[in-house]
């Protein structure tokens, strides 16, 4: 009896180890500040757990128009490939572009088929990025479909390529339409001094020899799409040239969730893996490698210097006496090690390399390793995209990076399928060298370590002081003439609500409405006696005291939190892209954007139309509405010396 006792003891320590490892493993994994993502069981047949919980993007809320900028500028010269494509490749894009911004039609016919979308399918499936505000529900998203009525033809560059003879084959019933009820095309042939309003336009093409004109030879900005009848119907690949069209000139495409393209993203194959360590480049002669690209196989192994990686473990964290299959698998870094990619007619462009990595979630783009720290026990990954010329090839994965998530040790990463094939190749190193490194954020993109000139000096007063140019006192008294009408009610409590798809309990306390689960709250008040269990209390529903709220988390900690929150808020949202300017957020819309994410969260849409559960300002209005009463104080206060760094 006490050796069954005893076993079943080993039994319950190894089950909430395992427990405590995928737990944690979950929850260390964090985003850019910007990527909406989703809890996902995911069955690991590799694994001897039945199933563990990841966190994923939310590709339902994710397209090419809201992925994060691109980081580096790049060009590149299609002249040599003009003649066999039949259109020049060139291309240029700058820091901050967004995938739609340098991607066409061509480029992702493989891995998302959008050219079988029509403008009328695309107006269904176009969902604007769902507000992600601290107290609504998801059903209450701000979702918008597109009015193809108030679209102009001149914002659908394509259609100006097209002749008449063509748009009368592809058009329904165009050809039998009577010119009179086709007004740019009325306009276009009045323009040569045809006068058929009375005919079809199968009776002008066959009468007068117009059929190679294009809608392009006049002002299209003059007419809607809806002008001309069942234009929304066509298919894309029916018009000529489509694949040389950017993304963003076919209209609301750039906005389609990744999750609802014709081909959509999603995850490929099923295994997860945990983040056993960081390694940097001084590490070299790695060869149980999970990475490559798929043309060498993603087994590639580093054989000369530079190779920093990561170390991936299966996730029962057994230790190396355990060897699984699963055991000391090695992702090693793209900024570091290059391999060979691209096909066909393109394959020599960027000299046919491109960085190291894996495609989990399909041919659109490569996940690549970037920026292992050991001194963080962080990591960096990034998307690399590619150029293709419609069935004639493609460029490398070498168009990047654009951020997208980083890790911390003993986080779970999806890594999709394993390939045990083994080549007699290696990569080879780039040269990169490391870049300083700043300090990492966690998944909503809050910094890790508090900022201590800002935060910890618990007798200073920071109201008093600016930051970016922006006065955080003025700040703090436009939000609070908001969250508590003016008063200044350090003893306000909100209503109890959950966010990040359930991460995330608790409620808005004090003056600011500030949540109880902001890791700047959450730092002082922990460190309180008791702190931790009220944290717990509220998380699950407590309403606290007016005596709870002032032991627990008094005015001076309330006003100190909320002006490091805010002055993070800036530092991040500054490098961060106005979609209204496509310029960084500056001036009179840096403070809207910092109050909207105060009000909505980081993930917030910007000059979104959604509210909270009471129903109060939208977005858009309560950033307009801060910034109205931020500009009424005549403060004049310090400037903030000290600065706040975060993970680029």
């Amino acid at each position: 009896m006490n050796i069954l006792k005893a076993w079943i003891f080993v039994l319950v320590v190894i089950t909430c180890i395992i427990y405590s490892v995928v737990t944690q493993a979950t929850i260390n994994t964090f985003g850019d500040g910007n990527l909406p993502t989703r809890i996902v069981e995911v069955a690991n047949p590799q694994s001897r757990l039945p199933a563990t919980k990841v966190l994923l993007p939310d590709w339902s809320r994710i397209s090419l128009s809201q992925l994060p900028g691109i980081s580096q500028s790049g060009a590149i010269d299609g002249s040599p490939y003009s003649q066999a494509l039949g259109y020049d490749l060139s291309r240029t894009w700058n820091v901050g572009m967004t995938p739609d911004q340098y991607l066409k039609l061509g480029d992702i016919s493989e891995a998302l088929q959008t050219e079988e979308f029509s403008l009328q399918a695309i107006a269904r499936s176009a969902l604007y990025e769902s507000i992600a505000l601290r107290t609504v529900p998801e059903a209450n998203a701000d979702i918008n479909s597109i009015d193809l009525n108030k679209i102009a033809l001149s914002e659908f560059p394509l259609i100006g390529e097209q002749t008449l003879s063509h748009l009368a084959q592809v058009v329904p019933g165009l050809a039998q339409t009577e010119v009179n009820a086709l007004a740019p095309i009325a306009t276009l042939l009045k323009s040569k001094g045809i006068a058929a309003s009375n005919l079809t336009l199968s009776q002008v093409l066959a009468q007068y020899e117009v059929g190679q004109m294009k809608l392009e030879e006049i002002d299209l900005s003059k007419f809607s799409i809806s002008s001309i009848p069942n234009l929304d119907a066509v298919p894309i690949q029916d018009f000529t040239n489509w694949m040389n069209s950017f993304v963003k000139d076919i209209p609301g495409l750039g906005q389609v969730p990744l999750a609802s393209m014709p081909n959509p993203i999603t995850e490929i194959g099923n295994l997860v893996m945990r983040i056993d360590g960081v390694y940097g480049p001084a590490e070299n002669r790695r060869n149980n490698t999970i990475s490559g690209s798929d043309v060498q196989g993603f087994s590639l192994p580093c054989t000369q210097k530079d190779c920093a990686y990561l170390e991936l473990d299966d996730l029962e964290n057994a230790g190396r006496s355990d060897r699984s299959l699963l055991e000391g698998k090695q992702w090693i870094s793209g900024k570091y090690q290059e391999v060979e990619g691209g096909r066909g007619i393109l394959k020599a462009v960027n000299n046919g390399r491109e960085p190291t990595g894996r495609l989990p979630f399909g041919k659109a783009f490569k996940v690549v390793v970037m920026e292992p720290d050991e001194t963080t026990d962080t990591v960096d990954t990034a998307l690399f995209f590619r150029f293709c010329a419609w069935r004639m090839g493609c460029t490398p994965y070498f168009i990047g990076p654009v951020p997208f998530f980083s890790y911390k040790v003993n986080s779970l990463i999806f890594v999709g399928n394993l390939s045990e094939q083994r080549t007699n190749t290696a990569s080879l190193p780039t040269g990169a060298t490391r870049e300083p490194k700043a300090s990492t954020t966690n998944r909503t993109g809050v910094i890790e370590k508090i900022n201590p000139c800002t935060f910890s000096n618990g007798s200073q007063s920071i109201t008093d002081q600016s930051f970016s140019g922006i006065d955080l006192r003025s700040l703090s008294n436009a939000i609070a003439e908001i969250e508590s009408a003016g008063n200044g009610d350090y003893k306000a409590v909100g209503i109890h609500t959950c966010a990040d798809a359930g991460l995330n309990c608790g409620r808005a306390l004090g003056r600011y409405q500030f949540m109880s689960y902001n890791p700047y709250a959450v730092q002082l008040i922990a460190a309180k006696p008791g702190g931790q269990e009220f944290l717990s209390q509220v998380e699950q529903g407590h309403q606290p005291t007016e005596a709870e709220l002032f032991e627990f988390f008094p005015p001076s900690d309330q006003d100190r939190a909320f002006m490091a929150d805010m002055a993070n808020k800036i530092q991040v949202t500054q490098e961060q892209i106005d979609p209204a300017t496509r310029q960084p957020f500056t001036g009179d819309r840096l403070i809207e954007r910092v109050a909207q994410k105060h009000f909505g969260g980081d993930y917030s849409k910007v000059d979104g139309n959604g509210s909270d559960a009471l129903g109060r300002l939208s977005l858009k209005d309560y950033g307009k509405t801060v910034l109205a009463s931020y500009r009424n104080s005549n403060s004049d206060n310090g400037t903030l010396t000290c600065s706040l760094s975060r993970k680029l």
